[in-house]
């Protein structure tokens, strides 16, 4: 269990916050009805021809050090949007006789509607990946791009190319920002202690960010994509602080009794997060360099686990001030608060969608802890997962999928779950405990991070 300031989601919490949470009822109170959303969707066919060499003799394809073809890893990416049919070709290759199958097995019946042809030449400072997206049935030409095929100063390709592309198609395709090119930072247990790592949105380039071995919690993304705050106890007494990705830089936020739960604003001038400091946990903003907090919320419960509407006007929040952890939505002053969720009796850790439609969020249902929807308005947007076991969802850049923890005989790990269809992909299959999933905005570069020690 980790020593977040918020509901735990297991009967065990960490001894530093028992007292804080002895008044909190137990888990399994409240019931939440309502069938599990999952729809048939209509998904664009798109065809990923082989890329053609214009290299040297004997080079037939580019590979990266997993032995996956570039065209291979493009596939994938726009297979994950749960967007499109994704079918791969030989380039020239008619339709083949039977039909078509999709990369997954299964029987496309529809019209193909596009598909990204590419080839790799030489160019200015080595060879590059000239990418096309082509209309099927007039064969024009929609949109283009060329990427180094390997990057300066690499020695294989960079997976990142075919992420930044497939964004690219989507965007050109679907209207909805691509995810591709994003990273989920989380915690992982590691030898007693919480450390802070990186993956990339199809489970690959995992690393660590934080070799403090010491106590890492809740981390949040600001919205430049640079900086990660997160709590952190390696100094002693918990300290809220903001990590610099690029520079290594990390500068305090909060040094109150135990600060957690932080969210930056949406223009990433400021930073929400819960505190102690008045003697119960409490909503504060600040400005993003942890300077000038202000108090919005005075209430004797629980305050925690704030998250911004995408327009930064407005807070939603966790508090337990009706007897029960529900949800409340209050003006980002602190101002005009009113009670958001009443279905149940535990409703937990929510996260506002980018395009403010939704807010995700925990909630008991038939005893279990499962995944739902609720709009600004207070109307429910169905329940999305079924099983229990489920915390901390996190909306990804297009507003279609969320990375969440869950928990099966035992041990935690990263799921990504599609809102629209009811799908599920395991992000990570680790042995140790992995949770505290955030979701970066997309990204023109994937920042490294050799871990921070100091």
């Amino acid at each position: 269990m980790d020593a977040r300031l918020t509901f735990p989601p297991a009967p065990a919490a960490c001894a530093a916050l028992l007292l804080l949470f002895a008044a909190v009822p137990a888990h399994g109170q409240g019931e939440y009805f309502g069938e599990v959303r999952k729809t048939e969707l209509f998904r664009i066919p798109i065809v990923v021809e082989d890329f053609g060499i214009e290299l040297p003799a004997g080079i037939s394809a580019i590979y990266d050090s997993r032995g996956e073809r570039a065209e291979d890893v493009l596939a994938q990416d726009l297979l994950f949007t749960d967007a499109f049919l994704v079918m791969r070709e030989p380039a020239g290759a008619g339709a083949p006789l039977g039909g078509r199958l999709d990369i997954r097995g299964l029987p496309v019946d529809q019209p193909i509607q596009a598909r990204v042809r590419g080839r790799v030449e030489p160019g200015k400072g080595g060879a590059r990946f000239e990418l096309t997206l082509v209309e099927e049935s007039s064969q024009a030409e929609i949109i283009s791009c060329s990427y180094p095929a390997i990057p300066e100063g690499e020695s294989e390709p960079d997976r990142w190319q075919m992420h930044l592309w497939a964004d690219e198609v989507t965007r050109y395709l679907t209207g909805s920002p691509g995810c591709a090119a994003t990273r989920i930072a989380f915690i992982r247990e590691i030898q007693g202690g919480k450390e802070l790592f990186l993956i990339d949105w199809d489970g690959h380039e995992e690393e660590a960010v934080t070799g403090f071995g010491s106590v890492i919690v809740a981390p949040a993304w600001h919205p430049a994509g640079h900086r990660l705050a997160f709590t952190t106890y390696h100094h002693g007494p918990p300290n809220l602080v903001a990590l610099d990705l690029g520079t290594r830089r990390m500068i305090t936020l909060s040094t109150g009794p135990t600060p957690t739960a932080c969210a930056y604003s949406p223009d990433g001038r400021q930073v929400a997060f819960s505190t102690t400091a008045g003697g119960n946990a409490e909503i504060y903003v600040a400005r993003a360099d942890g300077s000038q907090p202000r108090r919005l919320t005075f209430d004797p419960g629980i305050d925690t686990a704030p998250s911004w509407s995408p327009s930064g006007d407005r807070l939603v929040f966790t508090s337990d001030r009706s007897g029960t952890p529900q949800l409340y939505i209050m003006d980002a002053d602190g101002s005009n608060l009113v009670r958001l969720t009443f279905s149940g009796k535990w409703n937990d850790s929510p996260d506002w969608s980018p395009n403010g439609r939704w807010i995700a969020h925990v909630c008991s249902i038939e005893g279990k802890f499962d995944l739902a929807l609720v709009g600004a308005d207070g109307l429910s947007g169905g329940r999305l997962t079924e099983g229990g076991g489920c915390e901390d969802p996190r909306w990804a850049p297009d507003s279609r999928h969320l990375v969440f923890a869950r928990q099966q005989g035992g041990l935690r790990n990263l799921w990504i779950l599609d809102v629209d269809s009811g799908e599920l992909r395991q992000l990570t299959g680790s042995r140790a405990q992995t949770y505290n999933p955030a979701w970066s905005p997309p990204a023109e570069q994937r920042l490294r991070a050799s871990s921070a020690t100091g």
